[in-house]
């Protein structure tokens, strides 16, 4: 997945989150900006997306890299689904 993991966040505090992402090693992390409006892209719950990409070694763990994005204050959900499937 190019564009990144999807993470919904509360407006007040995107600016904070996208430095925070920078931090843990997501250095290209971006709020999704919406293409028919102008403004970013809001959520069903009035929440903004980010779009973070990770390199592949940090992808290599997933729990724990859901567990750090989720306790950045302000993160809402993210688009990470580990130990879901029972079956593939």
């Amino acid at each position: 997945f190019k564009q990144g993991i999807p993470i919904e966040v509360v407006p007040f505090a995107y600016t904070k989150i996208l430095q925070n992402l920078h931090l843990i090693g997501s250095p290209t992390a971006e709020l999704r900006m919406a293409k028919a409006k102008a403004g970013p892209v809001v959520s069903d719950n009035g929440n903004f997306l980010i779009d973070a990409p990770f390199p592949e070694e940090l992808m290599k763990d997933p729990y724990t890299l859901l567990t750090r994005i989720k306790m950045l204050t302000g993160v809402v959900e993210v688009g990470l689904f580990c130990q879901m499937a029972k079956a593939a």
